[in-house]
């Protein structure tokens, strides 16, 4: 938990995430075999990286949880902060996806 909310301090804060983030935020999830994907908050709880078509298996499979400041409302203040948390989300469930249980990896 406290890797989720450094690396959303560090994203709010202006700076890139870089690839040691992600994979340690992996990681953390998957020694407390948390294989949940990361869905945009609001309505149809999007999770960004997974093709449309495999939304419901693929959130079905691994269950779900929310990022502070991932929602599908955005102000013009914060797009930039909103895109970097949108990427950073599509590279982990795309990651986590072949972790999640019921099943091998979906197709894009």
């Amino acid at each position: 938990m406290r890797a989720g909310y450094a690396l959303v301090l560090t994203l709010l804060t202006g700076c890139q995430a870089d690839a040691g983030t992600l994979e340690q935020a992996l990681d953390d999830s998957l020694a407390r075999q948390d294989y949940r994907l990361i869905v945009r908050a609001g309505r149809g709880e999007v999770a960004p990286g997974i093709p449309a078509e495999a939304q419901a298996d693929a959130k079905a499979r691994c269950g779900v949880r929310y990022l502070d400041g991932l929602g599908d409302v955005i102000r013009p203040e914060q797009k930039e902060e909103h895109a970097k948390l949108s990427a950073y989300a599509a590279e982990y469930n795309q990651r986590m996806l072949a972790h999640c249980p019921g099943g091998a990896p979906l197709e894009k």
